[in-house]
Protein backbone atom coordinates (compact mmCIF):
# COMPACT_ATOMS: atom_id res chain seq x y z
CA UNK A 1 0.00 0.00 0.00
CA UNK A 2 1.26 3.49 -0.85
CA UNK A 3 2.26 5.58 2.15
CA UNK A 4 -0.25 8.37 1.32
CA UNK A 5 -3.16 5.92 1.18
CA UNK A 6 -2.11 4.33 4.46
CA UNK A 7 -1.90 7.70 6.21
CA UNK A 8 -5.27 8.73 4.78
CA UNK A 9 -6.84 5.52 6.10
CA UNK A 10 -5.31 6.03 9.56
CA UNK A 11 -6.41 9.67 9.63
CA UNK A 12 -9.99 8.69 8.79
CA UNK A 13 -9.94 6.03 11.49
CA UNK A 14 -8.62 8.52 14.03
CA UNK A 15 -11.30 11.10 13.12
CA UNK A 16 -14.00 8.49 13.66
CA UNK A 17 -12.49 7.45 16.97
CA UNK A 18 -12.40 11.00 18.36
CA UNK A 19 -16.16 10.81 18.79
CA UNK A 20 -15.70 8.07 21.38
CA UNK A 21 -12.35 9.21 22.82
CA UNK A 22 -11.58 10.79 26.18
CA UNK A 23 -8.25 12.48 26.82
CA UNK A 24 -6.48 10.94 29.80
CA UNK A 25 -3.12 12.70 29.74
CA UNK A 26 -1.29 15.46 27.93
CA UNK A 27 2.42 15.93 28.49
CA UNK A 28 5.34 17.82 27.01
CA UNK A 29 8.82 16.37 26.56
CA UNK A 30 11.97 17.53 24.84
CA UNK A 31 14.96 16.09 23.01
CA UNK A 32 18.37 17.75 22.84
CA UNK A 33 19.26 15.88 19.65
CA UNK A 34 17.64 13.54 17.14
CA UNK A 35 16.48 10.65 19.32
CA UNK A 36 14.26 7.65 19.76
CA UNK A 37 11.56 8.33 22.36
CA UNK A 38 10.46 5.61 24.77
CA UNK A 39 7.46 5.44 27.07
CA UNK A 40 6.95 3.43 30.25
CA UNK A 41 3.19 3.68 30.71
CA UNK A 42 1.91 2.56 34.11
CA UNK A 43 -1.83 2.10 33.68
CA UNK A 44 -4.84 0.02 34.69
CA UNK A 45 -8.37 -0.53 33.41
CA UNK A 46 -10.86 -0.97 36.28
CA UNK A 47 -13.56 -3.57 35.71
CA UNK A 48 -11.70 -5.41 32.94
CA UNK A 49 -10.29 -8.92 32.84
CA UNK A 50 -8.56 -10.73 29.97
CA UNK A 51 -10.46 -13.85 31.10
CA UNK A 52 -13.99 -12.42 30.79
CA UNK A 53 -15.88 -12.02 27.54
CA UNK A 54 -17.13 -8.48 27.10
CA UNK A 55 -14.70 -7.15 29.70
CA UNK A 56 -11.39 -8.18 28.12
CA UNK A 57 -9.52 -4.89 28.09
CA UNK A 58 -9.60 -1.15 27.65
CA UNK A 59 -7.63 0.45 24.83
CA UNK A 60 -5.52 3.58 25.12
CA UNK A 61 -4.58 5.51 21.98
CA UNK A 62 -1.30 7.42 21.86
CA UNK A 63 -0.60 10.55 19.85
CA UNK A 64 2.83 12.15 19.41
CA UNK A 65 2.87 15.77 18.31
CA UNK A 66 -0.83 15.48 17.53
CA UNK A 67 -0.45 12.50 15.20
CA UNK A 68 -1.73 9.00 15.83
CA UNK A 69 1.12 6.72 16.83
CA UNK A 70 -0.25 3.50 18.33
CA UNK A 71 -2.87 1.75 20.40
CA UNK A 72 -2.20 -0.02 23.69
CA UNK A 73 -4.45 -2.92 24.66
CA UNK A 74 -4.37 -3.02 28.47
CA UNK A 75 -4.33 -6.80 28.78
CA UNK A 76 -3.25 -6.68 32.44
CA UNK A 77 -6.71 -5.48 33.37
CA UNK A 78 -7.47 -3.77 36.66
CA UNK A 79 -3.97 -4.04 38.07
CA UNK A 80 -1.29 -1.42 37.54
CA UNK A 81 1.10 -2.61 34.85
CA UNK A 82 4.04 -1.03 33.06
CA UNK A 83 3.58 -1.15 29.28
CA UNK A 84 6.99 -0.58 27.64
CA UNK A 85 6.53 1.23 24.34
CA UNK A 86 8.34 3.08 21.57
CA UNK A 87 7.22 6.56 20.54
CA UNK A 88 9.39 6.73 17.44
CA UNK A 89 11.98 9.18 16.12
CA UNK A 90 11.86 12.75 17.38
CA UNK A 91 13.79 15.81 16.25
CA UNK A 92 15.59 18.20 18.61
CA UNK A 93 13.15 20.42 20.46
CA UNK A 94 9.87 20.19 22.34
CA UNK A 95 7.25 17.53 21.67
CA UNK A 96 3.84 16.54 22.96
CA UNK A 97 2.32 13.27 24.13
CA UNK A 98 -1.43 12.72 24.37
CA UNK A 99 -3.15 9.58 25.57
CA UNK A 100 -6.86 8.98 24.98
CA UNK A 101 -9.25 6.34 26.28
CA UNK A 102 -10.45 4.69 23.07
CA UNK A 103 -14.04 3.72 23.83
CA UNK A 104 -14.64 2.44 20.30
CA UNK A 105 -11.97 -0.26 20.52
CA UNK A 106 -12.39 -1.07 24.22
CA UNK A 107 -14.45 -3.96 25.57
CA UNK A 108 -18.10 -3.21 26.29
CA UNK A 109 -17.63 -3.35 30.06
CA UNK A 110 -14.50 -1.18 30.08
CA UNK A 111 -15.34 2.11 31.80
CA UNK A 112 -12.04 3.90 31.55
CA UNK A 113 -8.28 3.89 32.00
CA UNK A 114 -6.29 5.06 34.99
CA UNK A 115 -2.76 6.29 34.29
CA UNK A 116 -0.39 6.24 37.25
CA UNK A 117 2.72 7.35 35.40
CA UNK A 118 3.89 8.13 31.88
CA UNK A 119 7.68 8.16 31.98
CA UNK A 120 9.29 9.35 28.75
CA UNK A 121 12.98 8.92 27.98
CA UNK A 122 14.91 9.77 24.85
CA UNK A 123 18.02 8.02 23.57
CA UNK A 124 20.33 9.59 21.01
CA UNK A 125 22.60 7.96 18.48
CA UNK A 126 25.38 7.61 21.01
CA UNK A 127 23.22 5.38 23.23
CA UNK A 128 24.21 1.66 23.06
CA UNK A 129 20.62 0.63 22.29
CA UNK A 130 19.84 3.33 19.76
CA UNK A 131 20.27 1.16 16.67
CA UNK A 132 18.31 -1.73 18.17
CA UNK A 133 15.39 0.54 19.05
CA UNK A 134 15.59 2.67 15.90
CA UNK A 135 15.27 -0.33 13.57
CA UNK A 136 12.55 -2.17 15.52
CA UNK A 137 9.36 -2.84 13.54
CA UNK A 138 6.04 -1.15 14.19
CA UNK A 139 3.37 -3.83 13.94
CA UNK A 140 -0.12 -3.38 12.48
CA UNK A 141 -2.89 -5.53 13.93
CA UNK A 142 -4.37 -8.39 11.96
CA UNK A 143 -7.77 -6.93 10.96
CA UNK A 144 -9.76 -9.98 12.08
CA UNK A 145 -8.39 -9.63 15.62
CA UNK A 146 -9.54 -6.04 16.12
CA UNK A 147 -12.34 -5.95 18.66
CA UNK A 148 -11.82 -9.62 19.53
CA UNK A 149 -8.87 -9.25 21.93
CA UNK A 150 -7.16 -12.22 20.37
CA UNK A 151 -3.56 -12.84 19.32
CA UNK A 152 -2.32 -9.53 20.74
CA UNK A 153 1.39 -8.68 20.99
CA UNK A 154 2.39 -8.96 24.64
CA UNK A 155 6.06 -8.04 24.34
CA UNK A 156 8.99 -7.99 21.94
CA UNK A 157 12.69 -8.74 22.10
CA UNK A 158 15.71 -8.27 19.90
CA UNK A 159 18.94 -10.19 19.33
CA UNK A 160 22.16 -8.79 17.92
CA UNK A 161 24.70 -10.78 15.90
CA UNK A 162 27.99 -8.91 15.85
CA UNK A 163 29.53 -11.01 13.07
CA UNK A 164 27.16 -9.57 10.46
CA UNK A 165 25.84 -6.51 12.32
CA UNK A 166 22.33 -7.94 12.28
CA UNK A 167 19.39 -7.15 14.56
CA UNK A 168 16.58 -9.71 14.77
CA UNK A 169 13.17 -8.93 16.26
CA UNK A 170 10.69 -11.35 17.78
CA UNK A 171 7.18 -10.77 19.18
CA UNK A 172 5.36 -12.86 21.79
CA UNK A 173 1.65 -12.99 20.94
CA UNK A 174 -1.00 -14.05 23.45
CA UNK A 175 -2.06 -16.96 21.18
CA UNK A 176 -2.50 -17.90 17.53
CA UNK A 177 -5.94 -18.43 16.01
CA UNK A 178 -4.64 -20.80 13.34
CA UNK A 179 -1.76 -23.13 12.65
CA UNK A 180 -0.71 -25.74 15.20
CA UNK A 181 -3.38 -27.55 17.25
CA UNK A 182 -3.48 -26.47 20.88
CA UNK A 183 -2.47 -29.86 22.30
CA UNK A 184 0.39 -29.96 19.81
CA UNK A 185 1.46 -26.47 20.91
CA UNK A 186 1.88 -27.77 24.45
CA UNK A 187 3.73 -30.89 23.26
CA UNK A 188 6.02 -29.27 20.69
CA UNK A 189 6.46 -25.78 22.16
CA UNK A 190 5.46 -26.02 25.82
CA UNK A 191 3.10 -23.03 25.66
CA UNK A 192 0.02 -21.60 23.95
CA UNK A 193 1.51 -18.17 23.34
CA UNK A 194 2.86 -17.65 19.85
CA UNK A 195 6.51 -16.57 19.68
CA UNK A 196 7.23 -15.37 16.16
CA UNK A 197 10.37 -14.01 14.56
CA UNK A 198 9.26 -10.91 12.68
CA UNK A 199 12.22 -9.40 10.89
CA UNK A 200 15.99 -9.27 10.67
CA UNK A 201 17.81 -6.08 9.68
CA UNK A 202 21.45 -5.68 8.72
CA UNK A 203 23.01 -2.27 8.31
CA UNK A 204 25.31 -2.01 5.31
CA UNK A 205 27.71 0.59 3.98
CA UNK A 206 26.53 4.11 4.72
CA UNK A 207 24.01 2.84 7.25
CA UNK A 208 21.52 1.66 4.61
CA UNK A 209 19.63 -1.34 5.96
CA UNK A 210 18.57 -4.55 4.28
CA UNK A 211 15.78 -6.49 5.96
CA UNK A 212 14.31 -9.97 5.68
CA UNK A 213 10.97 -10.79 7.31
CA UNK A 214 8.92 -13.93 7.98
CA UNK A 215 6.27 -14.01 5.28
CA UNK A 216 3.26 -16.30 4.90
CA UNK A 217 4.06 -20.01 5.24
CA UNK A 218 7.18 -19.01 7.23
CA UNK A 219 9.02 -17.92 4.07
CA UNK A 220 11.97 -15.55 4.38
CA UNK A 221 10.97 -12.51 2.31
CA UNK A 222 12.88 -9.40 1.30
CA UNK A 223 11.37 -6.32 2.93
CA UNK A 224 10.14 -3.79 0.35
CA UNK A 225 7.64 -1.88 2.46
CA UNK A 226 7.55 1.54 4.05
CA UNK A 227 9.72 2.88 6.84
CA UNK A 228 8.84 5.37 9.54
CA UNK A 229 12.26 6.90 10.15
CA UNK A 230 14.15 3.57 10.32
CA UNK A 231 11.22 1.55 11.71
CA UNK A 232 9.87 -1.01 9.21
CA UNK A 233 6.05 -0.98 9.05
CA UNK A 234 4.94 -4.60 9.33
CA UNK A 235 1.47 -6.15 9.09
CA UNK A 236 0.34 -9.32 10.86
CA UNK A 237 -1.17 -11.09 7.88
CA UNK A 238 -2.06 -14.72 8.67
CA UNK A 239 -4.00 -16.57 11.37
CA UNK A 240 -0.73 -18.11 12.59
CA UNK A 241 0.85 -14.64 12.85
CA UNK A 242 3.14 -14.49 9.86
CA UNK A 243 3.76 -11.10 8.32
CA UNK A 244 3.59 -8.88 5.27
CA UNK A 245 5.17 -5.53 4.40
CA UNK A 246 1.90 -4.43 2.77
CA UNK A 247 -1.56 -4.16 4.28
CA UNK A 248 -4.35 -2.12 5.79
CA UNK A 249 -5.29 -1.96 9.46
CA UNK A 250 -6.75 0.68 11.76
CA UNK A 251 -4.66 -0.33 14.79
CA UNK A 252 -0.96 -0.66 15.28
CA UNK A 253 1.40 -1.47 18.14
CA UNK A 254 4.93 -0.40 19.01
CA UNK A 255 6.23 -2.50 21.91
CA UNK A 256 9.75 -1.65 22.99
CA UNK A 257 11.99 -4.64 22.20
CA UNK A 258 14.13 -5.90 25.09
CA UNK A 259 17.61 -7.37 24.64
CA UNK A 260 17.81 -11.17 24.68
CA UNK A 261 20.27 -13.88 23.62
CA UNK A 262 18.39 -16.93 22.33
CA UNK A 263 21.65 -18.80 21.65
CA UNK A 264 22.04 -19.55 25.36
CA UNK A 265 18.40 -19.97 26.41
CA UNK A 266 15.09 -21.09 25.00
CA UNK A 267 12.82 -18.40 23.61
CA UNK A 268 10.39 -19.27 26.39
CA UNK A 269 12.96 -18.05 28.90
CA UNK A 270 11.76 -14.56 27.98
CA UNK A 271 8.35 -15.56 29.32
CA UNK A 272 9.97 -16.86 32.52
CA UNK A 273 11.63 -13.48 33.01
CA UNK A 274 8.22 -11.86 32.57
CA UNK A 275 5.97 -14.42 34.30
CA UNK A 276 2.82 -12.33 33.87
CA UNK A 277 2.78 -13.68 30.31
CA UNK A 278 1.68 -17.06 31.67
CA UNK A 279 -1.37 -15.52 33.32
CA UNK A 280 -2.39 -13.74 30.11
CA UNK A 281 -1.82 -17.00 28.20
CA UNK A 282 -4.08 -18.92 30.61
CA UNK A 283 -6.77 -16.25 30.70
CA UNK A 284 -7.08 -16.23 26.91
CA UNK A 285 -7.42 -20.02 26.84
CA UNK A 286 -10.17 -19.85 29.49
CA UNK A 287 -12.05 -17.02 27.77
CA UNK A 288 -11.99 -18.77 24.40
CA UNK A 289 -13.37 -22.00 25.87
CA UNK A 290 -10.19 -23.94 25.16
CA UNK A 291 -9.84 -25.43 28.66
CA UNK A 292 -11.63 -28.75 29.28
CA UNK A 293 -11.38 -31.58 31.80
CA UNK A 294 -11.26 -34.37 29.23
CA UNK A 295 -7.83 -35.46 28.04
CA UNK A 296 -7.84 -35.64 24.25
CA UNK A 297 -5.79 -34.19 21.40
CA UNK A 298 -7.24 -31.26 19.52
CA UNK A 299 -8.02 -27.55 19.84
CA UNK A 300 -8.78 -27.76 23.57
CA UNK A 301 -6.44 -28.59 26.44
CA UNK A 302 -6.53 -29.20 30.15
CA UNK A 303 -5.89 -26.65 32.88
CA UNK A 304 -2.40 -25.25 32.26
CA UNK A 305 -1.59 -25.97 35.91
CA UNK A 306 -1.93 -29.72 35.25
CA UNK A 307 1.21 -29.79 33.10
CA UNK A 308 4.88 -30.32 33.92
CA UNK A 309 7.09 -27.98 31.89
CA UNK A 310 10.54 -29.02 30.62
CA UNK A 311 13.33 -26.82 29.26
CA UNK A 312 15.83 -29.01 27.39
CA UNK A 313 18.93 -28.59 25.26
CA UNK A 314 19.33 -31.43 22.78
CA UNK A 315 20.47 -32.05 19.20
CA UNK A 316 18.45 -34.55 17.17
CA UNK A 317 20.04 -36.27 14.15
CA UNK A 318 17.35 -38.10 12.20
CA UNK A 319 15.58 -38.56 15.51
CA UNK A 320 12.81 -37.11 17.70
CA UNK A 321 12.70 -36.68 21.47
CA UNK A 322 9.94 -37.02 24.06
CA UNK A 323 9.69 -36.86 27.85
CA UNK A 324 7.77 -39.10 30.26
CA UNK A 325 6.75 -38.53 33.89
CA UNK A 326 5.68 -41.01 36.57
CA UNK A 327 3.94 -39.87 39.74
CA UNK A 328 4.36 -41.47 43.15
CA UNK A 329 1.91 -44.30 43.69
CA UNK A 330 0.85 -44.29 40.04
CA UNK A 331 2.06 -47.05 37.70
CA UNK A 332 1.30 -44.99 34.57
CA UNK A 333 3.95 -42.98 32.70
CA UNK A 334 2.59 -39.74 31.17
CA UNK A 335 4.37 -38.76 27.94
CA UNK A 336 4.84 -35.40 26.29
CA UNK A 337 4.08 -36.77 22.83
CA UNK A 338 0.83 -38.60 23.71
CA UNK A 339 2.14 -41.45 21.55
CA UNK A 340 1.66 -39.23 18.46
CA UNK A 341 4.69 -39.07 16.16
CA UNK A 342 4.39 -35.41 15.15
CA UNK A 343 4.09 -34.34 18.80
CA UNK A 344 7.72 -35.37 19.35
CA UNK A 345 10.55 -32.81 19.24
CA UNK A 346 12.53 -33.30 16.03
CA UNK A 347 14.30 -29.92 16.04
CA UNK A 348 17.61 -29.23 17.76
CA UNK A 349 18.55 -26.52 20.21
CA UNK A 350 17.05 -25.30 23.47
CA UNK A 351 13.32 -25.92 23.56
CA UNK A 352 10.26 -26.51 25.73
CA UNK A 353 7.80 -29.35 26.01
CA UNK A 354 5.21 -30.43 28.56
CA UNK A 355 3.63 -33.59 29.96
CA UNK A 356 0.00 -33.59 31.08
CA UNK A 357 -0.81 -35.11 34.48
CA UNK A 358 -4.22 -36.37 35.63
CA UNK A 359 -4.41 -33.73 38.40
CA UNK A 360 -2.90 -30.45 39.54
CA UNK A 361 0.83 -30.74 38.97
CA UNK A 362 3.12 -30.55 42.03
CA UNK A 363 6.85 -31.18 41.93
CA UNK A 364 6.74 -33.20 45.15
CA UNK A 365 4.41 -35.74 43.49
CA UNK A 366 6.91 -36.54 40.73
CA UNK A 367 8.74 -39.81 41.27
CA UNK A 368 10.61 -40.35 38.01
CA UNK A 369 11.33 -38.54 34.74
CA UNK A 370 12.70 -40.14 31.58
CA UNK A 371 13.68 -38.98 28.10
CA UNK A 372 13.20 -41.16 25.02
CA UNK A 373 14.81 -40.99 21.58
CA UNK A 374 12.92 -42.28 18.52
CA UNK A 375 13.44 -42.26 14.79
CA UNK A 376 11.92 -39.18 13.17
CA UNK A 377 9.13 -39.75 10.71
CA UNK A 378 7.94 -43.15 9.56
CA UNK A 379 10.63 -44.87 7.48
CA UNK A 380 9.23 -47.68 5.30
CA UNK A 381 11.36 -48.18 2.21
CA UNK A 382 14.76 -49.87 2.25
CA UNK A 383 16.44 -46.55 1.50
CA UNK A 384 14.59 -44.80 4.31
CA UNK A 385 15.43 -47.54 6.80
CA UNK A 386 19.10 -47.48 5.77
CA UNK A 387 19.32 -43.80 6.64
CA UNK A 388 18.29 -44.26 10.27
CA UNK A 389 21.41 -46.20 11.33
CA UNK A 390 22.98 -43.06 12.84
CA UNK A 391 19.81 -41.51 14.25
CA UNK A 392 20.45 -40.18 17.76
CA UNK A 393 19.53 -37.60 20.37
CA UNK A 394 22.42 -35.70 21.94
CA UNK A 395 20.89 -34.69 25.26
CA UNK A 396 23.11 -31.85 26.44
CA UNK A 397 21.19 -30.32 29.33
CA UNK A 398 17.93 -30.36 31.22
CA UNK A 399 17.72 -26.73 32.28
CA UNK A 400 14.38 -26.62 34.09
CA UNK A 401 11.52 -28.80 35.21
CA UNK A 402 8.72 -26.75 36.74
CA UNK A 403 4.96 -26.43 37.19
CA UNK A 404 2.61 -23.45 37.44
CA UNK A 405 1.22 -22.33 40.78
CA UNK A 406 -2.37 -21.46 41.61
CA UNK A 407 -1.72 -18.00 40.15
CA UNK A 408 -0.44 -19.52 36.88
CA UNK A 409 3.08 -18.30 37.65
CA UNK A 410 6.09 -20.60 37.08
CA UNK A 411 7.42 -22.10 40.30
CA UNK A 412 10.90 -23.20 41.30
CA UNK A 413 12.61 -25.84 39.18
CA UNK A 414 12.94 -29.45 40.27
CA UNK A 415 16.44 -30.08 41.58
CA UNK A 416 18.28 -32.76 39.63
CA UNK A 417 21.80 -33.86 38.84
CA UNK A 418 22.25 -34.51 35.13
CA UNK A 419 25.19 -35.47 32.93
CA UNK A 420 25.02 -35.02 29.13
CA UNK A 421 24.35 -38.25 27.26
CA UNK A 422 23.90 -39.34 23.65
CA UNK A 423 21.06 -41.79 23.00
CA UNK A 424 20.56 -43.93 19.94
CA UNK A 425 17.07 -44.30 18.50
CA UNK A 426 14.85 -46.60 20.55
CA UNK A 427 16.68 -45.80 23.78
CA UNK A 428 15.36 -44.11 26.90
CA UNK A 429 17.14 -42.85 30.01
CA UNK A 430 15.99 -41.66 33.40
CA UNK A 431 17.00 -38.12 34.25
CA UNK A 432 15.34 -37.96 37.68
CA UNK A 433 14.34 -40.38 40.41
CA UNK A 434 12.95 -39.27 43.76
CA UNK A 435 14.44 -41.39 46.51
CA UNK A 436 11.46 -40.76 48.81
CA UNK A 437 8.66 -42.79 47.22
CA UNK A 438 5.25 -43.30 48.75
Amino acid sequence: MKSSALHAFLLAACLLSTVSAQTLLEKKFSATAESEALLDLTASAPGTSWRERGAEAAVATIYVDGRYHQDVILFAGAQDFIYQLMLGRVAPGEHSLRIDFNRKQSAAKATGVQIREAKITTIGREHPEFQAIARAPILYARPDTIGKFSDVPLMAYYEFARDDNRFSYTVIFSNEDGGTQTTALMARWGRTTDIEWVLGTRAGIGGKASSIFQGADHKDTQFAGKLEADHPLMFTATVNNNFSDQGLSEMRFAPRPLAFDATVASREEMMDRHPWTYRVMADEMIREGKIIEERKPGPQINDLRNYVYFDINSAQVGAALSVAVKLKGDPVWRTSDWGIANYKIDRSGIFRTTALLPKRARLEDIERVAVRCDVAGNPKTKAEVSRIANANCDLRAVNKIFVLGDDYQPGASLKLSFQPVKMRFGEMIEIYENATKR
